[in-house]
């Protein structure tokens, strides 16, 4: 399951490695927007 968590192809690709490696979906993906 893909979630929009981030917008783009990089946060997609963070969460597909994720799944490759066996770690939680969302690791690395809980940051704060620097733009806010």
């Amino acid at each position: 399951v893909i979630d929009n968590l981030t917008k783009g192809a990089s946060g997609q690709a963070a969460q597909n490695m994720n799944l490759i490696f066996g770690l939680d979906e969302t690791a690395g993906l809980k940051l704060k927007p620097a733009g806010f």
